[in-house]
């Protein structure tokens, strides 16, 4: 039987990360009716326990009824022990692509897995989660973008790049046809411009359903795999020609 009770440590983890956003919005000088709170996440940085990555989508409109929110992104890095912000990357709604309406924007993630991309700076990734609400059209996509210190500031090194999909068109019942694509990213020991090459590894299952001969509903898959790289340009990673 499972306790409905938060532990002690629980409790400490949730104050301390309420304290820890509170003071952020002090010095963003935002309240917190200025933003959009169920997307707030925060991670601590397996490399360096005294910082922690905090992200902060802030409200630009919504409407009453939660449809058609649209958000700017503050992306930070700050003190563990003390909330202090020191780097901070700030992207307006113009072009983060964190819009929610037909599509919806429902989760946001910290990616820390070993992304590093120079030897001396290892990137750390934000994961964006969108799903279409239409069931004869399921759509889903997630996007990543990495990020490395720049001074006192962050610089965005890949944006918005679409680590999953998932799309098709069916009747709702049996007969349609959908393709699913996943991505992974590992670092090539290859670099350009003094960064390491990005290699993207993809599996894509194409799906036919169909009704048989017995009138029960059948799919059939088709899957397949592709590489290819990114590499930095100087300013960001873009698909290598």
């Amino acid at each position: 039987m499972h306790s409905s009770f938060l532990t002690k440590t629980e409790c400490t983890q949730i104050a301390t990360e309420v304290n820890l956003i509170d003071t952020v919005l002090k010095q963003l000088d935002k309240e917190r009716s200025q933003i959009y709170e169920r997307l707030i996440v925060t991670k601590v940085r397996p490399n360096n326990k005294g910082e922690t990555i905090v992200v902060i989508p802030e409200i630009v409109s919504k409407e009453a009824d939660g449809c058609c929110l649209t958000l700017n992104s503050y992306i930070l890095i700050v003190d563990s022990a003390t909330g202090i912000i020191k780097n901070q990357y700030f992207e307006s709604s113009k072009t983060n692509n964190w819009i929610s309406d037909a599509v919806v924007l429902s989760e946001i993630t910290i990616d820390t897995a070993r992304y590093t991309i120079t030897d001396t700076n290892r990137a750390f990734g934000i994961r964006v989660f969108y799903y279409g609400s239409s069931k004869p059209n399921p759509y889903s996509s997630t996007t990543l973008s990495l990020y490395i210190k720049s001074r006192d500031g962050l610089k965005k090194v890949l944006k918005d790049y679409e680590v999953q999909s998932h799309s098709g068109e069916w009747d709702t019942t049996c007969y349609g046809e959908f393709i699913d694509i996943k991505k992974t990213l590992s670092i090539s020991s290859n670099k350009s411009n003094g960064f390491y090459d990005l290699i993207t590894s993809s599996i894509i299952t194409e799906t036919k359903n169909n009704i048989d001969s017995n009138g029960e509903c059948q799919d059939q898959d088709t899957v397949t795999t592709a590489m290819s790289t990114i590499v930095y340009n100087k300013e960001t990673y873009i698909k290598n020609n």
